[in-house]
């Protein structure tokens, strides 16, 4: 036994938690996609590097909010299979402890 103590109920709103913070992150990219197609005030020159500056850069701003998505995905994953196993060998001690006829 390693003595690690795991709170099943603190495990629970960990999930629910990150959850909540990545349907926040999909719902920023839905309305950052504007951000992608900047366009010039004008066909000048400086209007044009301008837009095309302020849509990589919105770009760039879409692809961190992406990998940080996926990121919390992977996390959750990894916290459901743990609650997942958390409480099947919970269960399982509760059935062995039970009286035996």
């Amino acid at each position: 036994m390693s003595g690690t103590k795991v709170d099943l109920d603190t495990l629970r709103a960990a999930i629910k938690e990150y959850e909540s913070i990545k349907d926040e992150l999909m719902v920023a990219h839905q309305n950052g996609q504007v951000l992608t197609t900047v366009r010039g005030a004008g066909r000048d020159m400086p209007s044009q590097v301008y837009a095309n500056w302020a849509a990589a850069a919105g770009k760039a701003h879409q692809d961190s909010n992406k990998q940080l998505q996926d990121a919390l995905v992977i996390r959750i994953d990894n916290l459901k299979a743990t609650l997942a196993q958390y409480e099947q060998t919970e269960h399982g001690n509760q059935a062995n402890l039970k009286p035996k006829d």
